[in-house]
């Protein structure tokens, strides 16, 4: 299947006028992509910082930029960064240090601006589909393609730590930290976006499923074979990571990865639709932004887990979609009559009926009517159930609120302080920061926090 996988990509999938390989004479170990879109010219001293411990390393930097962008000198700063460095054995190359090469894939300049729709989504698969196809032609040995953005500050053991992952494994997420910068008003509003999306890990974690990971294109990293199989990133202006990863975890494990985190940078930013740089604004322009509702309600995973929890008997042929039954099982299991009842039709409006019809048929034995479950209620139709229950009357809530609600979902006992909570989650997944990046004393001395 691989190969067939592969070979189908390079002929179907795969985006046109793709460079070819520069002829250097040098085999990479380890290939980066990274998009990149109204960058300082300082984004190069982050990627002159890889390690090279791990072999030589080849960089595709992508620059883009959206057609909603009329400004045409977005990218001059480091497209003339780049062609400042020192070239690397062919004409094509930049040395960033003794073991990195840089091969800079100008889209604005070679094809214009991206469709605003398309945006990141476009610029990330374009720079794996050239990794793909080089690794294809023998230039690049390794079976990772590894996912960055430009601010993203690499640990030393980046590249070494995926020859740990298991074999099955199709993708790796790595740990990841946003610290401070200079704007305090910024800081506060990363670290509480932060950590609204482990709160959703968590929460996920919690009802126990199989799409319990964080998802962001900096911290990616996904096997060839796996890339190729499920036909690349997606061509989105937003939420690309989440997609791909959503489509990776049908063909094989997602690994998470533990130790020193990536380090991103506290930023707010207009680049993209959503994600974290629009969320780090609108957090900042509230009156108080520790008073955001920016978590969901605890009984939403209550929901998850209490339904993920049915499915043995959901498999069972007598199940015969009835609502009643299904909102007994689920009170059963502890959930109130109004969130059970709120539960089942969220379900139905799905199609759960054809849905468990489907997983009967092609699921003879329990494990593999689970698999075809989780095909069908995946990531994204995870995340409409979540949202469904949240419309039916369990909103969001501030942080301080969670500590009050049941059950509870973070690692440790409730504490409103947006430091306490990191440093518990840091211990929950095995993830450490150096202190000199972690900016802890620095918050530690703001009162509001």
């Amino acid at each position: 299947m691989p190969e067939v996988a592969r070979q189908r990509y390079l002929q179907r999938h795969l985006e046109v006028n793709l460079p070819p390989c520069p002829r250097s004479g040098r085999r990479w170990q380890n290939i980066l992509v990274v998009p990149a879109y109204r960058e300082p010219a300082a984004a190069l001293r982050n990627l002159a910082r890889i390690p090279t411990d791990s072999g030589a390393t080849l960089v595709i930097l992508v620059l883009n930029r959206p057609d909603s962008d009329p400004d045409q000198t977005a990218n001059t700063a480091l497209r003339n960064a780049v062609a400042g460095l020192p070239a690397s054995g062919a004409a094509q190359l930049r040395a960033l240090n003794a073991g990195t090469d840089l091969y800079l894939h100008d889209m604005e300049r070679d094809s214009g601006a991206l469709p605003a729709a398309q945006g990141v989504g476009l610029a990330r698969k374009t720079g794996c589909d050239i990794a793909f196809k080089w690794m294809s032609e023998g230039a690049i040995s390794s079976r990772w393609i590894c996912s960055a953005d430009a601010d993203a500050h690499l640990p030393a053991d980046y590249m070494s730590r995926l020859a740990q992952v298991p074999a099955a494994a199709v993708a790796a997420v790595f740990p990841f930290w946003h610290r401070p910068g200079n704007d305090s008003a910024c800081n506060v509003a990363t670290a509480l976006y932060e950590l609204r999306l482990h709160h959703y890990v968590l929460g996920l974690e919690y009802a126990r499923s199989p799409y319990a990971w964080h998802s962001l294109g900096s911290c990616l990293a996904v096997t060839a074979d796996g890339y190729a199989q499920v036909r690349g990133f997606p061509r989105r202006a937003g939420g690309e990571d989440f997609y791909l990863l959503n489509k990776l975890a049908k063909i094989g494990p997602v690994a998470r990865l533990q130790g020193t985190c990536l380090l991103l940078e506290s930023r707010p930013s207009p680049r993209v639709p959503f994600g974290t740089g629009p969320a780090v604004s609108r957090i900042m322009a509230g009156a108080e932004p520790q008073a955001s509702p920016l978590f969901y309600h605890p009984a939403c995973f209550a929901a998850l887990r209490a339904l993920l929890e049915t499915l043995p008997q959901l498999a069972a042929e007598q199940y015969r979609d009835d609502d009643a039954a299904l909102v007994a099982m689920l009170q059963w299991r502890g959930l109130t009559p109004q969130l059970s009842s709120h539960c089942a039709a969220t379900m139905q409006h799905m199609g759960l009926a054809a849905a468990l019809a489907h997983c009967r048929r092609q699921g003879r034995t329990p494990d593999q009517f689970l698999r075809q479950f989780h095909q069908w209620f995946d990531g994204f139709r995870t995340l409409k159930f979540l949202h469904a229950i949240r419309a039916a009357g369990w909103p969001d809530q501030t942080l301080a609120a969670l500590c009050d609600l049941h059950p509870a979902i973070w690692p440790a006992d409730c504490n409103p302080g947006i430091d306490s909570q990191r440093r518990q989650l840091l211990r929950h997944w095995s993830w450490t920061v150096p202190p000199a990046n972690s900016g802890w004393r620095s918050w530690n001395n703001r009162a509001s926090w």
